[in-house]
């Protein structure tokens, strides 16, 4: 077994799934159009999750001021626009939701090698 192949299979059992580990950046194409929508949608996730303290300020704020949102929350809108364009913009950032998706379908493959092995 090699040894990538013997970090997945550890990984499997731990039920996680280390991207750092992965350092070959597989082409773009291995993702099926629904899958690369599906790793910006986790980006898109991430980077809330991320920025949720900016956006909850941006939130308090608009609900505090009503119809002058725009002139009474534009320190609060541009530290969140800020956050949330520094993980959106960066590629790293989509390419580990990426690997997440790939290192998924690995792991599910060599789910099925090994029971359609251990069935022969």
């Amino acid at each position: 077994m090699s040894q990538s192949a013997a970090d997945t299979n550890n990984n499997s059992k731990n039920n996680t799934i280390d991207v750092s580990k992965h350092n070959a950046r597989l082409p773009i194409w291995v993702l099926s159009p629904q899958e690369e929508t599906k790793a910006r949608k986790n980006l898109k996730d991430f980077t809330y999750e991320k920025c949720s303290q900016y956006v909850k300020a941006m939130a308090d704020c608009a609900h505090a001021n009503g119809v002058k949102v725009f002139p009474a929350c534009n320190p609060q809108k541009e530290q969140m626009k800020e956050c949330l364009l520094f993980y959106q913009m960066d590629k790293k950032y989509l390419d580990d939701q990426r690997d997440l998706i790939i290192l998924n379908k690995i792991e599910e493959k060599l789910k099925q090698n090994n029971s359609s092995t251990a069935k022969s």
